[in-house]
């Protein structure tokens, strides 16, 4: 009986590692780790072929790069070129904008100096006492020439004096400034009356006083006429 019982333990313990290894092997580990194998393997076979160019070929290669190198040096100086050309562009604009600024901010203060200056010069003149009416002339005594006969009374003069300064030649009509109009009117002469001398000047001024009177002068007023 012993023996039997000795002969059971041996067998179990002979065939229980066996079953084990059998059943480990047979798992998805140990087929992962099989195949896993087996790829490394494969892999481990793969050559990799080099083919070396030829020195025509590594010639064209140099060329290319050596091409494009210079192709993007261009590139790059014609940027940095376009660069300084628009910075010099605005910095000119810039200097235009400035120059109108000052231009602009000049006038202004021109035209307001020139507006303080004429607003002075029309208060000085509104205070300024009025200029003294010239002198009447006295009346011519008795026995000479009068304002009807003859141009050389003081009232004549005083006319002459308001009108042109006295002077025959003054452009705008001689020393009476005539109108052309009135002058043709008068003397059936065509104008200007300063082209005339001063005797037909001083006949014509006779003959216009002596139909309207010293109306046609508004100077009359200063010589209190």
């Amino acid at each position: 009986m012993r023996i039997r019982i000795a002969l059971a333990t041996a067998v179990a313990v002979i065939v229980t590692p066996v079953v084990l290894f059998a059943l480990f092997s047979s798992t998805p580990a140990a087929s992962a780790r099989v195949t896993r194998h087996e790829a490394i393997s494969q892999h481990r076979a793969v050559k990799i072929q080099l083919k070396l160019m030829s020195y025509a070929e590594a010639q064209k290669v140099a060329k290319m790069a050596t091409f494009y190198n210079a192709v993007a040096a261009h590139q790059q100086a014609t940027f940095y070129a376009d660069l300084a050309f628009f910075k010099a562009v605005a910095a000119q604009q810039q200097q235009e904008a400035a120059a109108q600024a000052a231009a602009q901010v000049a006038a202004q203060a021109a035209a307001q100096a020139a507006a303080v200056t004429a607003a002075a010069a029309r208060a000085q003149a509104a205070a300024a006492p009025a200029a003294a009416s010239p002198p009447v002339p006295a009346a011519a005594p008795d026995g000479a020439s009068s304002d009807a006969t003859s141009t050389g009374t003081p009232d004549w003069a005083c006319i002459r004096q308001h009108e042109s300064g006295g002077d025959y030649g003054a452009a705008g009509g001689g020393a009476y400034q005539f109108q052309d109009g009135t002058w043709t009117g008068v003397t059936g002469l065509p104008g200007p009356a300063q082209s005339y001398p001063a005797a037909t000047q001083d006949a014509a001024a006779l003959r216009l006083y002596a139909q309207r009177g010293w109306a046609p002068w508004t100077t009359r007023y200063a010589c209190g006429l």
